[in-house]
Formats: C-alpha cells, structure tokens, sequence
C-alpha cells in the first residue's frame, strides 16, 4: 500500500474518529481490547517507549500513567496535532512506520494498539520497531483477529441472536479497503460525520507470527481478548467478542 493513500486516508479520518472515539463509542477498544493490552503490558515504570500508530493518542497516555515515558508517532499529521492539543508537554511526533524518524536503540519497549494492519508495509514497521528498540526490549501490538477479518464474513442467528460466525475465504490475503463506522454511537451522531476509510492488510494468524519471527523477535506471549461475563451483561453491544475473537495481542522481544 503506498505510504500517501495511507496518510491521506488517516487524515481524512481523524476528525471523526477524534470526536467519536473521545465520546465513548469506540467501545470495542475501550472495554476489550485496551484493558487486556495493559494487562498483558510488563512493568515499564520509567522505561522510555513509542507507541506506533498513536492516533490522537488515547492509548499512548494510558499507557504513559502506567509508568513509562511515551513518545506518540503517527502518519497523520492532524491526529498528532489532536494529541498534542490535549497534552502539548508531551511529545507527538509526524512520522512513516516504515522510516521512523528516530536513531537506533532508542526506546525499552514499542506499542501499537490496532495500527499494524493499517500501515503501508507491516513487515518493514515491525522491522523499523526492532531497529529503534533497545536490545532486550520488547515489541507489544494488537490488530483485528484474522479469523474475525476474513473477505466472506456472515453472523448465524438463533431466535434474535447471535450463535455463531461463519468464515470463509481464511486464506485469501491481502490489502481491502473498507468504509464503517462506530455503530454504537447513536444514529443522529453518526449522522453528523463521514464513514471512515480504512485499507488495512488481511493476514493469517501464522502471517502475523511468521512477521514478527522474520523480524528478529522472540515471541513471548499471545491474547485473544474477550469481554467477561459482568462486562458483557452491562455492555451487551460487545457481547459477541465471547463468540469469536475480535483482537490478538502479541509480545515478543529482541534479542540480547
């Protein structure tokens, strides 16, 4: 995917998805994904970091009141000026995952909440977060579930709910560009903003594995989040992720 359409999209985006995610809607992410991504995260208590991928960087301050000292990077420049309109005394900074602007064994650790299957080239950013990590730091990211981003995709019902996914086309991979939006904000507030445009990369399971072992990494640990049983009965929008996983979450380290 070439890095322009990628930067143009993101801008396109960033308006919207600013005001929606920050309302709330983005639901998904709050109550799974987020949640089990710092559970996973290690102890980084005054360790430096860059989240990749930051967006206007919800995620990147949570993950700076864990302890670490984060430096937000994204492609696109408003949401790096939406970042640093909430927290100008932290730094946010435009770059290309697949050049990051930023010298070698620079940070202890590198995040990326839900950003890796949305670059131009997943291999050379997980390539490019080796280069800028540490030796024995560790690389931590979370994208769509393969099983859950497959190209045939159709929801089973029984009496009004769902029971199951069907899957097909597991195999087929590949760039797809796909127009949505959050549909747990209210029809009236969807109504106010454009659909997003997303181009994100379909890939196996094995596809992001073979990733990060190509890059150098040794695979530390795997999540597969779902929302428990007290969150889904109160957030019943996001009860499906107890069906089939939405998210996998992967940390590996490099090597000493």
């Amino acid at each position: 995917m070439d890095p322009v359409t990628v930067r143009s999209q993101w801008n396109a985006n960033a308006r919207s998805w600013t005001d929606l995610t920050r309302a709330g809607f983005d639901v998904y992410r709050d109550l799974v994904n987020t949640p089990a991504f710092l559970r996973m995260l290690p102890d980084i208590d005054g360790l430096v970091g860059l989240d990749v991928g930051c967006g206007e960087a919800h995620n990147t301050r949570l993950v700076r009141r864990a302890g670490g000292r984060v430096v937000g990077v994204d492609v696109a420049e408003r949401f790096v000026a939406a970042a640093a309109a909430v927290d100008s005394t932290r730094e946010h900074v435009v770059g290309d995952t697949g050049n990051l602007p930023f010298a070698e064994a620079t940070f202890d650790f590198v995040t990326a909440f839900m950003s890796l299957m949305d670059v131009s080239d997943p291999d050379v950013a997980l390539t490019e977060a080796v280069r800028v990590l540490r030796p024995g730091g560790f690389v931590q990211f979370s994208v769509v579930h393969p099983v859950n981003n497959t190209a045939r995709r159709r929801w089973i019902n029984v009496d009004g709910e769902r029971w199951g996914l069907a899957i097909g086309d597991y195999f087929v991979t590949g760039w797809s560009t796909d127009r949505w939006t959050f549909n747990a904000a209210p029809e009236d507030v969807r109504a106010r903003h454009e659909l997003f445009t997303v181009s994100s990369q379909r890939r196996t399971i094995a596809g992001w594995l073979n990733a990060v072992a190509g890059a150098g990494l040794i695979l530390e640990e795997v999540a597969e989040p779902c929302a428990d049983e007290d969150v889904a009965r109160h957030s019943p929008k996001i009860a499906d992720t107890r069906i089939v996983p939405y998210f996998l979450i992967v940390r590996a380290r490099k090597p000493s």
